[in-house]
This record gives C-alpha cells, structure tokens and sequence, in this order.
C-alpha cells in the first residue's frame, strides 16, 4: 500500500489543510470549503424535499441535538431555525476554522474528536446528526464512532447519518473512482462505507434501521448543483494525491487538474449520469443499559 513517506510528492499549490493528531481527513479547512460545504448542505436538502430530520422524534418541549463533525454548521443552523428556541444544539469538529462566526443563543460549538466524545455526555442528547465522513474516519474509527454516539444518546435517541453512495456516467468516472479508491485506501478510509452502514449501526446494538436513498442527477443545468459540489470535493482532495506522488494515476498537479476538468465534461455531459446519497437513522433501544 502506498504511503506518503514511499513515494515521491508532486510539487503543486497546496491548499490550508487541519493539524489534528492522527487525523485522517482529507479535505482542506479553509474559506473555500465552507462554501463547498454551505452549497453541499442544500444540494442534500433539495434532494430530500426540504426535510433536515428524519426519525420520527418523541414530542416534547424541548430537544438536545448534536451535529457530529459539524463543519460550518449548515445543517445545525438550519436545524436551530426550525426548531423551538428551548431546544439546545451544539456541534463538535476537529477544526474550529469552520465554525461559523455568528450563532443563535442556543447553539454552541467544541473543538474535539468524534471518536472520543466527553464522559458528562452520556445519555444527554435526543439526536445525533453526521455527514459525510468518510472522509475522516478509518475503518477502525467507524465502530468507536458509532459507539460514542450510542453512549451520548438518551435511551430512545436517534442517530441521523448521510453518506453518498456510488455514481455513474462513463470511462473517466470509473477511472477517478480507483484514483480515489487508492487514495482511502492509503488512509484506511472507507470509500463505499454507505455499504457498511446498516450492519456497523446493528452491531453498535442501533434498533430500527432506516434508510432513505436519492439518486442525485448531474448532467446539465440540473444536475449544476451536486455537479459543482461533488466536483469541488473531488479537486479538494489533490494535495493528499500530491502527496501521495500521484498514486499512478497522475504525474503533475496540470494533469491531475486536467484530469478533473474531463471528469466535469463526461459528468455534464452525459444525460443518466447520477449520484447516490443515503440517509440512515437508527434508535438507540429504551431498556439499554450504556456501559460503552
């Protein structure tokens, strides 16, 4: 397997990338990602018809919500909005860059790791919101995740997890797939991790699994959103591929960006081209005793 201290770095125009001990993300965290992630947020919004939650919480006056991984809490913010005032929302990143600079009175926000949650959070929160992160965590990492979420959620809670699936348009997709397929597998990254999910959630004792699925198109001025947002997480991870001295697949940083600007062609340009996103959400049991 391919490592960074085996194989020669491309010299190319880095961008600002987190220094978190042991992280294994691989996306940057600077101004040009929030928006990536601000427009990522209502590409995955759209597609759902608007809705932000998705298990059929308990009513009750008030709700204890956590955004896991939170970015710069597009999903938290718009969750505050529909939410009572009374509601308390917080969110925890490794990378407090991506916080956002103004906040309602009731959302607050952590500098930590999602693998290794606070000890005075057991039972506390009513949802557990995470997205995307298969960027970040290894496989390892994905069970001790879903196991601090299970600690920190109250005894029927619900855990909301969005992860894309597998997409499709013609020969250069296919082959950026195994670009990227070589890129996680170099970081113990977990690619197709939305295959995992139902069985990692039942194994972290997780009852009633749900899963909702939207094919998201690409092509034309339809698909321009996701196209935009999907090809701009795609061109954000080229300093780990750089690093990476290309991984077989590229020799200089102008033929990995003509590589990209090729794979937005073929995308917008074929008309069944799509990608999937997956919602999934699972209840922690009433008559659990945490000992996680």
């Amino acid at each position: 397997m391919a490592t960074e201290s085996d194989l020669t770095p491309i010299p190319h125009d880095a961008r600002k990338y987190h220094n978190y001990p042991d992280s294994h993300y691989v996306l940057p965290t600077d101004e040009q990602e929030v928006e990536r992630l601000r427009l990522q947020h209502n590409v995955v919004k759209n597609a759902f018809e608007g809705r932000l939650i998705f298990p059929p919480l308990k009513s009750q006056s008030s709700y204890f919500v956590l955004d896991s991984g939170v970015g710069p809490a597009a999903w938290l913010l718009d969750v505050a909005s529909e939410l009572s005032v009374s509601a308390i929302l917080h969110g925890v990143d490794l990378e407090s860059r991506l916080f956002p600079h103004s906040r309602p009175t009731n959302v607050s926000f952590s500098v930590g790791s999602i693998v290794s949650l606070p000890e005075e959070w057991k039972n506390k929160f009513d949802l557990v919101n995470q997205r995307l992160l298969l960027t970040a965590l290894t496989r390892s990492q994905w069970p001790q995740t879903l196991g601090q979420i299970h600690r920190v959620l109250s005894p029927g809670g619900w855990v909301q997890l969005g992860e894309v699936g597998t997409w499709h348009a013609g020969p250069v997709s296919e082959r950026h797939r195994r670009m990227l397929h070589a890129l996680f597998d170099s970081r113990e990254l977990l690619l197709d991790v939305s295959m995992e999910i139902p069985e990692l959630l039942r194994k972290a004792k997780f009852d009633n699994i749900k899963v909702e699925v939207r094919n998201l198109p690409l092509a034309g001025e339809t698909g321009a959103d996701a196209r935009n947002n999907w090809i701009g997480a795609f061109r954000a991870v080229k300093t780990p591929i750089m690093r990476l001295g290309g991984l077989g697949f590229v020799q200089t940083e102008e033929e990995f960006d003509h590589f990209l600007d090729e794979l937005e062609k073929e995308w917008d340009s074929t008309p069944d081209a799509e990608i999937e996103f997956h919602i999934f959400y699972a209840q922690k049991p009433t008559d659990t005793s945490d000992s996680l």
